[in-house]
């Protein structure tokens, strides 16, 4: 029997059916059951229908908008299992708000948002760790639902740091439920985990854990790794280097491969979508980043011989765009959600001009001076490095707020000064420009395998980065007040503390001595900048010290190279 699609108004689903099953045998009249794993990731603290960047309508995403179409799941079929599959505790203003503004003893509102949606597991992800172990523990002794990662363990030791699996019922059927986090926590937030928690590679972990999980009796395994795909779906290593010594962060399509026992695979940490597909015997879907899309595979199984068989499985992936927002979900964060509306509304000061991070990857831009402006103010550092974090920041002129920092500086990254040399600062820059594709006329400019994040650009010094040259041969005219750099020269450099752990695969830097490191928030920096300052003019921060050859490389749509530079 097939499961017949599920429509809901105003949406076109598309299924995708994956047949599974074991030959039942003609005579047997077997017990049916259908199952419907529903599953979020990456939601990044987003509950409310809004980013809080400065925009009032509302935009598709976040929790309440997911929990309309969860309701509408769960009506439709009342046996369901919610998981999400990690980096939920960080990544908004709301979550910024609670974990550094709000006082003390305030619950965490993701977590008393996910109770009460009737979340059963939650994977563990990278960013969970930004905050520090203390805020962790506490969401996780706040949450109504176990906190699953089977790769992290106490640090020297074999016991997990949490519980590797989680077992539910549902309408008579085991579902067990395994989680893993990325290794790269232990780069990312080396300052937080370094001799307290290991993160172990993910397969050989699996291959420990799942047999076990097998064991306990489920009949039905999902795993909710914080991990990309990674084989023909990505590459394997993107916010380290495989020399790092750790192992690869995106491994979900093998996870998958390697472990038949798996039913259903959710993946995360990649902010991609990924439609219904089948790998192995498990039914996979990814469901982008802050709650704009919503994971789902139904799973049909029947008893044989006292035992549940899963004979049919079909997986999608929900959007938001459209939905209305949950009136339930929007009541039960409504103090914490006002609460950030206020602070992230602040003013911090006053500027003339428009500020924007459209071009800030192939153009030298004020807005990224401006970060490294306040970098080599708070270090006094010779050279200062910043990535552009979004195309889509723009601070229009007039009052400059909390929420245009944090659209501008999205992460939670401690800021450090650390001493290179010339040698390295050129094998550093090298490096970043390796986010440019081989200049051909009308072909892609941007090295799909390189996100914008790990692409720096440096103030201080003055260089060129010609795309026409190979790669590892294209910093030109590298020079610092005049003179040409030399390889023993020595620099120091302010920069963030992902990048300085080697995060991105920056692996030159991450030995480098450190000369400074308060463990302060590059955005507290920012905002802490212009509050004294109070009056920001483009001609206060921009020095143009880099370009990109051949110049105006790229055609109008901004993604291939231009035929006539």
């Amino acid at each position: 029997m097939r499961l017949r699609p599920v429509a809901f108004a105003g949406l076109s689903l598309t299924l995708v059916g994956l047949s599974l099953g074991a030959t039942v045998p003609a005579h047997a009249q077997p017990e049916a059951v259908r199952l419907t794993v529903i599953g979020t990731t990456d939601v990044h603290g987003h509950i409310y229908p809004t980013s809080y960047f400065g925009k009032t309508a509302d935009e598709d995403l976040g929790l309440a908008k997911c929990y309309t179409l969860i309701q509408q799941l769960r009506a439709q079929n009342p046996h369901t299992v919610l998981v999400d599959s990690g980096d939920a505790l960080q990544g908004s203003p709301l979550t910024y708000w609670h974990a550094r503004i709000a006082k003390p003893g305030i619950p965490n509102p993701m977590i008393a948002v996910m109770n009460k949606m009737g979340y059963v597991a939650f994977g563990v992800g990278n960013h969970e760790y930004n905050f520090g172990l203390p805020y962790l523990f506490q969401a996780r002794k706040e949450a109504s639902f176990p906190f699953v990662s089977a790769n992290t363990y106490r640090a020297g030791t074999d016991t997990t740091a949490y519980e590797p699996y989680t077992m539910t019922t549902v309408a008579g059927v085991k579902v067990g439920i395994i989680g893993f986090t990325p290794p790269g926590v232990a780069i990312w937030d080396k300052a937080n985990v370094q001799g307290k928690l290991e993160f172990r590679d993910i397969l050989a972990s699996a291959k420990l854990w799942v047999p076990k999980l097998k064991a306990a009796g489920a009949d039905v395994i999902v795993a909710v790794p914080h991990s990309g795909l990674g084989g023909t779906f990505g590459p394997a290593y993107t916010g380290y280097s495989a020399t790092s010594g750790l192992p690869p962060e995106n491994v979900a399509a093998e996870l998958a491969t390697r472990f038949p026992e798996l039913n259903v695979v959710f993946p995360g940490h990649t902010h991609t979508e990924v439609p219904g597909t089948h790998i192995g015997n498990a039914a996979v879907c990814q469901a982008q980043k802050w709650g704009e899309r919503l994971s789902v595979a139904d799973l049909q199984l029947e008893k044989v011989d006292g035992h549940w068989q899963v004979v049919k499985t079909e997986a999608r992936v929900l959007t938001t765009v459209g939905v209305k927002p949950s009136p339930d979900v929007m009541m039960w964060a409504k103090a914490a959600h006002e609460a950030t509306t206020a602070y992230v509304q602040s003013s911090l000061a006053t500027t003339p001009d428009v500020w924007s991070t459209r071009e800030s990857m192939v153009a030298d831009t004020p807005i990224i001076d401006f970060i490294n402006a306040v970098q080599t103010k708070a270090t006094n550092a010779h050279l200062s490095a910043a990535a552009a974090f979004t195309s889509d920041a723009d601070i229009k002129g007039g009052r400059i707020t909390v929420a245009d920092m944090a659209a501008v500086y999205p992460y939670e990254n401690a800021l450090v000064a650390i001493k290179i040399t010339g040698k390295q600062l050129r094998e550093y820059l090298e490096f970043s420009a390796h986010l440019f594709a081989p200049y051909q006329a009308g072909k892609p400019a941007f090295n799909p395998e390189v996100r914008g994040y790990n692409y720096d650009m440096v103030s201080g010094c003055n260089y060129d980065i010609d795309v026409r040259k190979p790669v590892g041969q294209r910093i030109q005219r590298l020079s610092y007040k005049g003179k040409p750099i030399t390889d023993g020269q020595l620099f120091t450099l302010a920069l963030n503390s992902y990048r300085q752990r080697g995060g991105g695969g920056y692996e030159m830097l991450k030995n480098a001595p450190i000369v400074y490191n308060r463990e302060e928030s590059i955005r507290d920096l920012m905002i802490d900048y212009l509050k004294v300052k109070k009056h920001l003019a483009i001609k206060d921060v921009f020095v143009k010290n880099w370009q990109l050859l051949p110049t105006a490389p790229l055609a109008a749509d901004g993604k291939t190279y231009a035929a006539k530079p």
